[in-house]
């Protein structure tokens, strides 16, 4: 509860602020209670010349899209239909569905927050930035681009010309709306594909098997706290070797909470050897250091930092997951998203009575994501991501 009072509080505080400061902004930032926006042509030039380069290849790209974001559309509904089956009848089966939310439902750290930073930073711009290439490509013409903010929740904007839109070919139409969900799960799935090969990208620069663990941070009051420090390194724990988080886990099973254990350690390139008194886990009866932690990829030169691979691959990991996720929910048939003008569009195109399936479709859609989300926070109120 003072988590969402402090949230509130803040949110509130900004945007007194911002409503109060309405009449000195600028023309171009439009200020409503919680909800923002920033008009601009200044990026309209670049879109267009980037549109009308390889517009034969943009073209045959964004089909690729409109199919994409159709199997995309239909595999999305499936699975949380399906999820939504299971919190209601099996909840072990289930899993949460929720908006991020930092200090809510995004865990509050400085890593945290940077992971989830750079990944909506480049899910809005590829996002957007393809809407306008599309567009562009097609011939319809791009009035502004620009930032949005509603309450708490970030995002960018291509605001193609409506006459235009409205009075091109219904395929033009569906290239422009699948472009943007299709530029994220393409960035989703290199990601992957960076990720996958992970061990060769840092190869020239570290080793690629883990010889110890990699200390990211310490939790507050625990018993690390003012023994072990960010970016140490546990190489061995009472003569026994720690290569990975699997060796650490055995150890401290077999170690009793309030015991004293040796700790070796690598620290700024030298080994150390301290002591620490092991407390109890929070959420079990295992002994417990209290640190967060990474598999430890040694450099192989001695001015090469050693946290380089867990920014990476954690940067990486966050882009993947975080991209696909709003690429996939984005290409639902549900007000307001991409998905609902694509398969407007395309149930108009196909079907006489197209408009009738539109409906229903659109609001099953909603309904089933609503509820999701809903009864993700009953099922599982104590969820946290990152």
């Amino acid at each position: 509860m003072t988590e969402w009072m402090n949230l509130l509080l803040i949110m509130l505080a900004f945007w007194s602020f911002m409503i109060m400061a309405r009449p000195i902004l600028p023309k171009s930032i439009e200020v409503h209670p919680f909800y923002l926006i920033w008009r601009t042509t200044r990026f309209n030039a670049f879109i267009e010349r980037s549109g009308d380069k390889f517009r034969p290849i943009w073209k045959i790209l964004w089909n690729i899209g409109i199919a994409v974001c159709i199997g995309g559309s239909i595999y999305i509904t499936y699975t949380l239909t399906r999820n939504l089956y299971f919190l209601i009848f099996s909840v072990e089966e289930a899993h949460p569905v929720s908006l991020l939310i930092p200090g809510i439902t995004l865990t509050p750290t400085l890593n945290t927050l940077l992971f989830f930073s750079i990944s909506i930073v480049i899910i809005l711009i590829s996002h957007e930035f393809s809407h306008g290439v599309a567009a562009r490509a097609e011939n319809i013409k791009i009035k502004s681009t620009g930032l949005i903010l509603l309450a708490i929740i970030p995002g960018a904007f291509v605001e193609p010309d409506e006459e235009s839109l409205n009075n091109s070919r219904k395929l033009s139409q569906a290239r422009v709306y699948a472009a943007g969900s299709m530029a994220n799960i393409m960035i989703a799935l290199f990601a992957l594909f960076l990720l996958m090969n992970g061990s060769f990208i840092i190869s020239p620069l570290y080793e690629t098997q883990s010889s110890g663990i990699l200390i990211t941070g310490i939790v507050p009051n625990s018993p690390a706290e003012g023994i072990l420090n960010t970016w140490d390194v546990i190489i061995g724990i009472n003569n026994h070797r720690v290569y990975n988080a699997q060796d650490l886990e055995n150890i401290l099973k077999s170690l009793s909470p309030g015991s004293m254990a040796e700790l070796s350690i690598l620290r700024g390139g030298r080994l150390e050897s301290l002591t620490i008194i092991l407390g109890k886990s929070p959420t079990s009866n295992l002994s417990y250091i209290g640190i967060y932690i990474y598999p430890y990829y040694a450099p192989k030169y001695s001015l090469i930092p050693n946290f380089i691979p867990f920014y990476l691959f954690n940067s990486l990991n966050w882009i993947y997951m975080l991209s696909l996720s709003v690429g996939l929910i984005n290409i639902m048939p549900i007000p307001a998203l991409d998905g609902d003008k694509l398969a407007n569009v395309i149930l108009k195109y196909l079907f006489k009575n197209g408009q009738s399936i539109y409906k229903i479709l659109r609001w099953y859609c909603l309904m089933v994501l609503l509820l999701n989300i809903s009864m993700s926070f009953v099922a599982f109120p104590s969820f946290r991501f990152g």
